[in-house]
């Protein structure tokens, strides 16, 4: 394994990773061979899609065009939320449509298969915000990637050159195989990346004044959605603080790192960690911001998240 940009020391979380291909395949008429299979992989799906737009060479521009699409993107995303419920009504329907044409089942037992479903939908569309959060967990990490074939490996060259602003790795596996093992060999590579990626994450949060500190907050898998948010809030508010008088911030770090250890978060923690550690004069504003994207994050709103991450590259010096 060959690292063509980056370090496996300090991983970017968003990388591109791949091999060669002992038979190269023509997908299309016309179409020059693929020699190549490469995973995009990333630790969030927006990583991805920002990871794909980069390598596809997508011309700075468009970037007009780029922030478009994230719009409509996110408020498809929006939309499907608000839809469901009228979604799971159409699939209720249509299921005991079919099953009255076929009479295989008694009409008893399809209205009671109708109530069933109308009164768990009326639950969750009586239930309120605050409520559901009592009961609602964050969700587990995911694994965000699409395999690709590609048609040379010059394909990369000037990546491994060029400075560029977004950072992401690539990553030439050295050998060769035929396209079925490549697919199970570059997912499992993918993963593993991720991993190793949320490890690093974590170990960059350390505390040489305090090691044996044990923090009295649970993780994100043992609260609630609401627990997770008033915990999270309540450190804000004592860092923040800590932060503007010029005391230590080591136990209240420590504390988020057990919070949000494990989830798609603690990037940001580490994050707020290395801005609370510098003299940037915008420290406080940034800090602010990178909370504000914690939230926005917990509460999948996807379109503020991609606004609040244009603000912080605003006050990055």
């Amino acid at each position: 394994m060959k690292y063509l940009r980056g370090s496996a020391d300090l991983l970017t979380g968003r990388a591109v990773i791949f091999l060669d291909l002992k038979e190269p395949k023509t997908f299309m008429d016309n179409q020059v061979e693929m020699g190549l299979m490469a995973v995009f992989c990333a630790a969030s799906e927006v990583d991805l899609l920002e990871l794909i737009i980069q390598v596809m060479r997508l011309p700075r521009e468009h970037s007009r065009l780029i922030n478009r699409f994230y719009k409509r993107y996110f408020q498809e995303i929006e939309e499907i939320k608000r839809s469901f419920p009228e979604r799971i009504s159409k699939i209720i329907n249509e299921i005991l449509e079919e099953e009255e044409e076929k009479q295989e089942v008694s009409e008893p037992i399809r209205e009671a298969f109708r109530e069933m479903f109308n009164a768990a939908r009326k639950e969750d569309i009586e239930q309120p915000e605050e409520m559901t959060e009592k009961t609602t967990k964050l969700p587990q990490p995911e694994f965000y990637s699409t395999i690709i074939p590609l048609p040379y490996r010059e394909f990369f060259e000037s990546y491994a050159q060029e400075e560029q602003d977004f950072d992401f790795d690539i990553i030439d596996l050295e050998r060769k195989e035929n396209t079925g093992i490549g697919h199970l060999i570059l997912d499992a590579h993918g993963r593993l990346y991720v991993a190793e990626y949320m490890i690093q994450k974590e170990q960059q949060i350390t505390f040489p004044d305090e090691p044996e500190y044990k923090s009295p907050y649970k993780n994100y898998k043992d609260l609630s959605r609401k627990e997770f948010k008033n915990a999270l809030t309540e450190l804000s508010s004592e860092l923040m603080f800590l932060i503007e008088t010029g005391r230590e911030t080591g136990r209240v770090f420590g504390d988020l790192k057990q919070l949000t250890a494990g989830s798609h978060l603690m990037g940001q923690v580490v994050s707020l960690y290395n801005i609370s550690t510098t003299q940037d004069p915008n420290k406080i504003k940034l800090m602010d911001l990178y909370f504000r994207k914690i939230f926005s994050l917990i509460d999948e709103d996807y379109l503020l998240t991609k606004n609040i991450t244009e603000e912080i590259q605003k006050y990055t010096v």
